[in-house]
């Protein structure tokens, strides 16, 4: 953060499984998943410095121009265990990231700033902060009765505070959850981090175990939820008190499969198809589930405006009687 504020570097992140960067800092220029569009800040970089990303793009959807300099850090910058992986860099370097920014840190030290290009580069990025600031705000607000993503993000955000830790595996609402969440500090929000679903249940056991003093959120998809043997799950929690809130981004469907599908094929079969067969219907009571295993608080919650309320009695639940608290939040239907 000191070296990109003394620079005036902006910061992107690309599928982040941690906190790297706090996302009120002005310099903060979001995050990118599978998006199917060009991303305005990497387009327009005229220098790209890749830390520590094993996937930092896609270059059939979004990539630097062409015309960009890139340089990359990273333990193994090469990727040689990786096939099909290539980034046209002009240096590549195989160092650790946190001794090499210290080291360019102190080499700032040493040397003259063009402290006007800084500022230069300080303002467009605050203005370009400012702008996602405010669609962020928009798409955080209500929308009728149907919950959308954004708001009952921005209602977790609100009521968990900035020090509790958040496990996201939200799959197809993974950018919405960081993006709205919009953790500060690190150490305070988790993905897996790897390609398999169903960590979420077992994560929030041993972080909790291992951090019982802290408030652990679990924000998870329907699917991401079946596959996490929640019987399991809330009966170990309830066996070894370990209490959550977790809270179900609840599409009713396979979401991720459609996506993907229209992505390769947007013209194919699929296109046309009214139903891919990736529908839970009829729903499953996913909060009963814990409720009859784990003896855990379990609500459903269909309207925007129960929301809060919602949120407010599983924290409750989860801080004066130590059990486990399911949220089973209806989205709007895949």
């Amino acid at each position: 953060m000191h070296f990109c504020n003394r620079l005036g570097v902006g910061v992107l992140e690309s599928v982040p499984n941690t906190v790297n960067y706090p996302h009120n800092d002005a310099l903060y220029q979001g995050n990118q998943w599978n998006h199917p569009f060009q991303n305005r800040a990497l387009a327009e970089a005229d220098f790209v410095l890749v830390v520590d990303s094993d996937v930092p793009w896609i270059p059939m959807v979004s990539k630097p121009d062409d015309r960009a300099a890139i340089t990359i850090i990273d333990v193994d910058p090469l990727k040689e265990s990786t096939p099909l992986w290539h980034i046209k860099a002009r240096r590549c370097h195989r160092a650790d990231a946190a001794t090499t920014l210290a080291q360019l840190n102190a080499f700032l030290d040493r040397v003259e700033i063009d402290g006007e290009a800084a500022e230069r580069r300080r303002r467009h990025f605050a203005d370009r902060h400012r702008e996602r600031a405010a669609e962020l705000a928009r798409l955080e607000a209500p929308s009728g009765e149907i919950v959308t993503p954004g708001y009952l993000t921005a209602c977790v955000r609100r009521q968990v505070g900035p020090d509790a830790i958040v496990l996201n595996e939200g799959i197809t609402t993974y950018p919405a959850i960081c993006d709205h969440m919009a953790r500060e500090k690190p150490g305070t929000m988790f993905t897996s981090g790897g390609g398999s679903l169903g960590w979420n249940g077992g994560a929030a056991i041993g972080m909790k175990l291992a951090a019982p003093g802290k408030t652990f959120v679990v924000l998870t998809g329907d699917g991401s939820y079946l596959f996490s043997a929640p019987s399991t799950v809330h009966w170990m929690a309830r066996r070894y008190r370990t209490p959550f809130l977790q809270i179900i981004y609840n599409n009713r469907g396979w979401k991720a499969p459609k996506f993907s599908t229209l992505a390769v094929h947007p013209n194919g079969f699929a296109s046309r198809a009214k139903d891919l067969d990736t529908s839970f219907d009829p729903p499953l009571d996913y909060s009963a589930i814990a409720a009859a295993a784990g003896g855990a608080f379990a609500r459903v919650v269909k309207r925007s405006e129960d929301v809060e309320a919602g949120i407010a009695e599983g924290l409750r639940i989860v801080h004066a009687d130590k059990r486990c608290a399911v949220l089973d939040v209806w989205l709007a239907h895949l």
